[in-house]
């Protein structure tokens, strides 16, 4: 990327991202709330150069991209790392489709699983879908990946992923701002003319080659070959490391473009040296790559295999960098050994329900929204909550009638296909619904009302109650009854959250 026009300021890397994005003359933002990205896409919503809009789910917020892309308007899409699940259907196949404006996914990963089901790393869906990844270190790199990864995308017509995590969009660091200039590239019908073999042949010979040769010869990769002892680093455990390197005089070399996989840069840093240690998080994703005896990491126990680095962590591996591998006494994370446990709010409209659902003593599936929150004392009852949207489904592959807690932007999210099929396919099943309107658990996004919608499709079997003219025993019996009789029924009970309830917080 050539820079003209500099301005040098200082950023955060919120301001960084937003910043790039305008610069990059991007039109269209899309995405789905979740920790740790709602910061980033609050600070886009108040850019009036883009449109800033948060969709139902994170297929939709991608499909939406490739609408704007397809006519010319550069597009970005911003994610938590799992709603990456959901959206790598049209993720994957859009590299081979080809596409006009660029499209730029942020993925923000969870590493350690702060506030989210897992810890899943996104740079891992680079290799499947055959699409560049760019993982940042700085707010710098973050602006620079940015551009760049839209000019990338437009060159070889597919997408680019780029990775961030919480402490990078918290960590300040100079950006070298620029005025790159803009085309708005259209999509090259011609690729009609193609089979979808065709495609693909054509995507690796003219798009995926050249992002080959653009990852061996980034300026966002670079190394400094100092001693025999050296750490390969990538994403923001590379402001870790780097730190590390100049203090205790090691070789450095940092990825912030790591798929296509730099090999000969990687190849020539470790021909210079007699041990490395590679800095990543969450997973082995470089060390898997350089599986060689002289590579130490997370696989061979010299950092732990999960969860995310630190100094002290980096500097110990180093002290034992000769050792062909560490024994780690892992002793897994309880709520008891983390010290504390996230409970509802104590003010919350829906206590009787909860109550009332676990009167019953039918198995229960939970979602990854507030009813999640069932699995731990004083309730103790879901048998299982997987992901969001998924207590329906779930629900109805158990071999009797049980129980659905569902809010709303789950329903919203996936649940309302779930609720679809099991109506079309005589599934057995109680789903109980929270309607609050908002998008409690992931910062309080504001919901549409679904209550007519659910009494459009379900009729007499839906049934609509607001929690303030409900007791535990109402809930009980109307609850009672409902299991009893046979088919999918639908119970829905509306309320407001309080205001400034726990989770605006923790979702932000």
């Amino acid at each position: 990327m050539m820079k003209t026009e500099q301005e040098i300021i200082k950023a955060d890397g919120i301001e960084a991202a937003r910043l790039a994005l305008k610069d990059g003359g991007v039109r269209l933002v899309t995405g789905v709330p979740g920790y740790p990205i709602n910061h980033l896409f609050s600070a886009l919503q108040g850019d009036e150069t883009m449109r800033a809009q948060w969709q139902f789910n994170e297929k939709i917020a991608y499909e939406m991209a490739v609408g704007a892309s397809v006519l010319g308007d550069r597009a970005a899409v911003v994610s938590k790392h799992v709603g990456i699940n959901v959206m790598s259907d049209p993720l994957i196949t859009s590299a081979t489709h080809g596409l006009g404006a660029g499209i730029v996914v942020i993925a923000g990963d969870d590493v350690g699983a702060v506030q989210s089901q897992n810890e899943q790393d996104s740079r891992w869906y680079g290799k499947l879908a055959e699409i560049p990844v760019f993982d940042p270190s700085t707010p710098g790199e973050l602006y620079d990946a940015i551009v760049t990864g839209f000019e990338l995308s437009e060159r070889i017509s597919a997408p680019v992923l780029l990775r961030v995590v919480d402490a990078l969009l918290k960590e300040k660091g100079d950006i070298s701002r620029i005025k790159p200039e803009i085309t708005h590239k259209k999509l090259d019908k011609s690729i009609w003319d193609y089979t979808m073999f065709g495609k693909h042949q054509k995507y690796l010979r003219d798009g995926w080659s050249h992002a080959v040769r653009e990852a061996s010869r980034s300026p966002l990769n670079h190394s400094s070959k100092k001693g025999p002892v050296g750490i390969i680093s990538s994403g923001y455990a590379s402001t870790i490391a780097s730190k590390v390197a100049g203090t205790m005089g090691l070789s450095h070399l940092s990825l912030a473009f790591v798929n296509p996989f730099p090999d000969a840069l990687v190849d020539d840093f470790l021909m210079g040296v007699e041990y490395v240690l590679v800095c990543e998080e969450a997973s082995p994703f470089i060390e898997e790559q350089v599986a060689l005896p002289k590579v130490k990491g997370r696989l061979t126990g010299h950092l732990p295999r999960a969860g995310p680095l630190d100094d002290a962590s980096i500097r110990s591996a180093i002290e034992s960098i000769d050792s062909p591998g560490v024994y780690r006494d892992v002793r897994p994370e309880t709520l008891t050994s983390r010290g504390y446990a996230i409970g509802k709010c104590d003010d919350c409209p829906y206590g009787p329900a909860y109550e009332a659902i676990k009167s019953l003593g039918a198995p229960v599936a939970g979602d990854m929204g507030c009813s999640i929150l069932a699995a731990s004392p004083p309730y103790s009852m879901l048998e299982t909550a997987c992901s969001l949207g998924s207590a329906v489904s779930t629900a109805c592959g158990f071999n009797k009638k049980g129980v659905a807690m569902i809010g709303d932007f789950a329903i919203l999210h996936t649940g309302l296909q779930a609720l679809v099929n099991a109506r079309l396919n005589g599934h057995e099943a109680l789903v109980v619904v929270f309607a609050n309107r908002e998008a409690a658990m992931t910062g309080g996004q504001e919901l549409p009302d679904i209550t007519s919608l659910l009494k459009d499709i379900f009729k007499d079997d839906c049934v609509v109650n607001d929690a303030g003219e409900l007791s535990k025993e109402k809930i009980s019996e109307d609850l009672g009854r409902l299991l009893e009789a046979p088919g999918l029924k639908v119970y829905v009970i509306t309320a407001s959250c309080p205001t400034g309830h726990q989770f605006n917080k923790l979702g932000a």
